[in-house]
């Protein structure tokens, strides 16, 4: 009972003061460019910087190639296989028509001799065996001539060098797709619109070298780095139930510059997975508005702890538990918050339990 009197010396839920979010937790969380593309070496090499370090750069401009020499190479070898291509199929056309010429003779040839042995084989004056001998070949020689017109129809010729030449368009096919594959891999473009920095040990080099001249870099060094230097956006791992548990349009985070003590606020942009192959983990985004750029941009790329908070589309009444916990300590007991403040204030509704807070509907609010 005694509880219940001292629900009756419980303020008013309207003394309470009206926000429109409510403090969640806390998670780690990293300042980052909402787009940014970070270059490393694959491989030892070489590669040719084509832009200045801090150079404004727009997206799809070719900045840097890896091995230029090597893709030099790889397009003077296919223009000279081109020249070799159309001196091959100049050479086709020429040993088709001198083949055509020593057929027309050997058939010419061939003919005549079989003239020959057809008298021989119808000469009655000859012996039987001998005119035997000679119809058998001028048959063997009636197959030969046969063949040698079959070859000596145009179409025929012409359909070898249509296939010559198909064969020589495909090979050079296969060495055009393969030079397109090395330049895309090689030639160094930038994603989106932004500033390029070069990598420390690279810029260095660069310094020190006349323009283009290809510099030497190891698997793993840091090329470039192009940011777009006009958005920011908050990463905040989801390794704890934390934000899951919050719709997501109503996610608000909100992570303190440690140099300024500036608040810098992000609102929910989007979710990312990322698969390492042994684990799928989730990272929340959250964009910086536009009065916050400032700040994020000093405080990039430091990580930091990150004020999670549920924003409501109204306001609703903000109580600490503290202040009600032990009004009624048998009903927080055996009903939980929600159950404690129906008991203090009949009608109202609990609509988030914070760490610390609760956000309260009172009766007919609407």
């Amino acid at each position: 009972m005694a509880s219940f009197a001292a629900a009756e010396e419980v303020k008013p839920l309207t003394s309470f003061r009206e926000v429109e979010r409510l403090w969640m937790g806390m998670e780690e969380g990293v300042i980052r460019p909402a787009a940014y593309q970070q270059v490393r070496a694959e491989t030892d090499g070489c590669v040719a910087i084509y832009a200045k370090d801090g150079q404004a750069l727009k997206k799809g401009e070719h900045w840097a190639t890896l091995d230029p020499e090597q893709l030099n190479i790889e397009r003077r070898s296919l223009e000279v296989d081109k020249g070799k291509q159309d001196q091959q199929l100049e050479k086709g056309r020429d040993d088709a028509e001198e083949v055509h010429v020593n057929r027309s003779l050997d058939l010419h040839d061939i003919e005549g001799k079989r003239e020959n042995l057809l008298r021989v084989s119808q000469d009655p004056d000859i012996p039987v065996a001998l005119r035997q001998r000679a119809r058998e070949t001028v048959a063997k020689l009636d197959e030969r001539i046969a063949v040698l017109r079959a070859k000596q129809v145009p179409a025929v010729l012409e359909r070898d060098l249509r296939q010559l030449a198909a064969d020589n368009a495909l090979q050079i096919e296969r060495k055009q797709k393969l030079l397109v594959t090395l330049e895309k891999h090689s030639q160094l473009v930038a994603e989106s619109d932004g500033l390029l920095r070069l990598g420390g040990p690279l810029k260095e080099k660069l310094a020190a070298a006349a323009p283009e001249t290809p510099l030497w870099v190891k698997t793993g060094d840091l090329l470039g780095t192009i940011v777009d230097d006009r958005h920011y956006e908050i990463s905040v791992s989801a390794a704890g139930p934390l934000l899951s548990e919050i719709p997501l349009d109503q996610l608000l985070v909100f992570i303190q510059d440690s140099q300024t003590g500036a608040l810098i606020a992000g609102e929910y942009a989007r979710t990312d997975e990322i698969d390492s192959g042994r684990e799928i983990t989730r990272n929340f985004i959250f964009n910086i508005r536009q009065d916050g750029v400032a700040n994020a941009r000093q405080a990039q790329g430091t990580r930091n702890l990150v004020h999670v908070y549920r924003k409501f589309s109204r306001p609703y009444r903000l109580i600490y538990k503290k202040d009600i916990a032990f009004s009624a300590p048998e009903v927080l007991e055996s009903s939980g918050w929600d159950g404690l403040v129906r008991h203090l204030w009949p009608g109202s509704q609990v609509i988030q339990v914070g760490p610390q807070t609760i956000a309260v509907e009172p009766k007919d609010a609407h």
